[in-house]
């Protein structure tokens, strides 16, 4: 079904992939999901070339992001990023205080 990683090789039909311990999807220009779980992180290809990310919900497509990124590596730092952000709250907590921000 899917993969570790992803393959910047493939550049048509729909890529599944593991990423962070999470599923992810690459659906190219022209192809469309005919499987999918809700929850899922999303990249749509648009006809520009550039990506749409966001996550498969109940009753819609929830993005991610406002504007569409130019490629599905970009998309996967914003991803590792705020998986950074998650893992350093759980750890230190110190994000989680309404007072003022440590910087």
């Amino acid at each position: 079904m899917g993969k570790n990683g992803f393959d910047p090789a493939i550049k048509h039909g729909v890529q599944q992939f593991e990423h962070l311990g999470q599923w992810a999807t690459v659906c190219y220009w022209r192809y469309s999901l005919d499987e999918f779980s809700y929850g899922d992180r999303v990249f749509f290809q648009n006809q520009q070339g550039t990506y749409w990310l966001g996550t498969i919900e109940r009753d819609c497509f929830v993005f991610i992001l406002e504007t569409p990124l130019c490629s599905v590596l970009e998309g996967l730092h914003y991803l590792s990023t705020e998986n950074a952000v998650y893992k350093q709250h759980d750890e230190d907590g110190w994000f989680c205080e309404q007072g003022e921000l440590p910087f």
